[in-house]
């Protein structure tokens, strides 16, 4: 420090206050110097504290996504330490299936061990077995060079057979051609001989009478020794003639059966092989009789449950193409009337129209009744209700009386009958189906559903000619008559027993009219008022009409008795000479 100059040293204070103000200006020089710097590190740090500040919010915003993200990873980090924990259950559960079935393996590698050893035993014996089929592999090798030289001569062989097989198939088709020409002209001729046949028939004026042996019913009728061996139908007839054996089956000395053979012979006789269409073609030309202005009858005649329902109308509703049931099996009634319907479209290219019309009734104990009426619905419930109601629509509905009425031409008609015009086969299969339902029958011993009366199903046709002005007028009556019963074979009481008595005696006055018929006295009373069906039957039987005869017969050895008098009844009718029916034209 430097030493106070004195008071009157005002030079020397002089001197040293210029050098302090020297000094002082330095150090102002040297503040503003520090200053400056400072200021310019002032900025420069106010930058920085911007920069600080800035940089501070966006670790503050990062710490902040941080945390967010510590938060996330915390949680995940349970979630994990949750998912670690479960696993290692899952991993212990897992190591204990595993000992489990570490211990199952080795039981089953026990027993793996044991088949192994049964196995290497089996083994050695293959082996065996393998030494022997090589041998025998030899063996064969050595037959198989045989067989290959065989081969090669069956190939040989075999082109020679196919040359020649050649040439048989070549004659083959060349005979199959023959046979379908000598089969053409066979149905043509077999056409002309029906066409003929019945030419004859009807020159001789006789009722044809067809025959028809109905087939066993189930194996029981087919396996009883008994129905067996008792018809016989000769190869050299023509399908004519029936051969019954009658008696008893005993044998005697020289190994024969005691009995005897009765001749029966008819228009045709058809077996129990024989078809629904096969018998419709024998009747096919007296249906188309009708078309041409003939006055035609068909009906069927035969004890109870020998099939003659089944050959007019066929089993069941056949006609309406149930799909449970063969076509085929259609009986005589719808074919007849499928078979009027194709004839009429195709005489219309002849100028030929037609209107048909149709009725059914039934002859039931003595009395005409309308099967195409419609009957009162009743409210009866209990069944002993029902039949009491059903027994007063029947009554109700023969209140109306129908009269059987002839002409001098030969025609017959009801009165008081539901007639309905037919113009579809559809049309009478309605008809039919109502018929059926509407006509009585019931069971009895000798047939589980048995027709209680006749029934009579009549189709008038009439046609007209646009070119030649032409009218014709033809009927076609299709009867179905109630069969024959034995009142000790029936098992009949009461209402049924009263049926049985008035369908014997119906049938009974027919055999009157039909012997009376045969015995060609022509001044002879016919009893055709004995019976409404005789009196029905009269202008069939002995007036203006084409008659044919099915009389059903069956093959059961208990049926015998009335199976021969059903067939000497029918011998009797085909004698029958009712004269030439003429034709109904203008």
């Amino acid at each position: 420090k430097k030493r106070l100059r004195p008071a009157w040293d005002v030079k020397g204070r002089l001197e040293d206050l210029e050098e302090f103000t020297e000094a002082l200006k330095a150090q102002v020089r040297s503040a503003k110097d520090e200053a400056s710097v400072a200021k310019s590190q002032l900025y420069e740090k106010e930058t920085v504290l911007v920069r600080v500040a800035e940089t501070t919010e966006v670790l503050q915003q990062d710490l902040s996504a941080r945390q967010r993200e510590m938060d996330d990873y915390l949680n995940s980090i349970s979630e994990l330490k949750r998912l670690l924990q479960r696993e290692k259950d899952d991993r212990q559960a897992d190591r204990e299936d595993h000992e489990r079935r570490e211990r199952s393996t080795k039981s089953q590698l026990d027993t793996v061990s044991i088949k192994l050893t049964v196995k290497e035993e089996e083994c050695e014996r293959l082996k065996g077995t393998i030494t022997r089929v090589t041998a025998e592999k030899e063996s064969v090798e050595a037959q198989l060079v045989e067989l290959t030289a065989t081969h090669q001569n069956l190939q040989k062989e075999k082109q020679a057979l196919e040359t020649e097989l050649a040439s048989q198939k070549q004659t083959g088709r060349e005979l199959a051609a023959n046979v379908e020409e000598l089969e053409h002209k066979r149905r043509e001729h077999e056409a002309l001989r029906r066409k003929l046949h019945n030419t004859i028939q009807e020159l001789k004026g006789n009722i044809r009478v067809f025959c028809r042996l109905r087939p066993f019913l189930g194996d029981t009728e087919r396996s009883d020794a008994e129905n067996h061996g008792l018809f016989v139908f000769p190869e050299n007839c023509d399908g004519k003639q029936l051969d019954v054996f009658q008696g008893g089956r005993e044998k005697v000395a020289g190994g024969k059966a005691q009995g005897k053979t009765i001749n029966f012979a008819f228009d045709k006789v058809f077996g129990q092989a024989s078809r629904q269409g096969e018998v419709f073609d024998e009747i096919s030309q007296l249906v188309q009789s009708a078309l041409d202005g003939y006055n035609t009858c068909i009906f069927t005649y035969g004890q109870t449950g020998s099939g003659k329902t089944y050959t007019m109308e066929g089993p069941g509703m056949a006609y309406l193409g149930h799909e449970d049931v063969d076509p085929e099996q259609r009986g005589m009634i719808p074919r007849a009337v499928e078979q009027i319907f194709a004839t009429m479209k195709d005489l219309e290219g002849q100028g030929w129209t037609y209107t048909m019309e149709a009725f059914f009734l039934e002859i039931y104990n003595e009395k005409l009744r309308d099967l195409l009426k419609n009957k009162k619905k009743s409210a009866a419930s209990t069944p002993s209700q029902k039949q009491k109601a059903k027994g007063k629509d029947n009554a109700a509905s023969s209140d109306e009386k129908h009269e059987i009425k002839h002409d001098g031409k030969g025609n017959t008609t009801v009165t008081n009958l539901t007639v309905v015009p037919v113009e579809a086969p559809y049309q009478v299969y309605d008809i039919l189906k109502k018929a059926a339902h509407n006509r009585a029958t019931a069971k009895t011993n000798k047939n589980h559903r048995s027709s209680r009366s006749h029934s009579v199903f009549q189709l008038r046709l009439s046609g007209t000619n646009k070119i030649t002005g032409k009218t014709i007028a033809g009927v076609l009556n299709l009867i179905d008559l109630a069969g024959s019963e034995r009142l000790d074979q029936s098992g009949v009481t009461g209402d049924r027993l009263t049926e049985t008595k008035n369908i014997n005696k119906s049938l009974s006055c027919l055999s009157d009219v039909i012997y009376s018929l045969a015995s060609r006295n022509r001044g002879a009373h016919i009893p055709y008022r004995n019976s409404k069906l005789t009196y029905l039957l009269q202008n069939s039987l002995g007036g203006n009409s084409k008659t044919l005869m099915f009389v059903n017969i069956s093959p059961l050895g208990r049926d015998l008795n009335e199976t021969l008098g059903s067939l000497r009844f029918a011998s009797q009718v085909n004698a029958c000479d009712i004269g030439t029916a003429k034709r109904n034209i203008k």
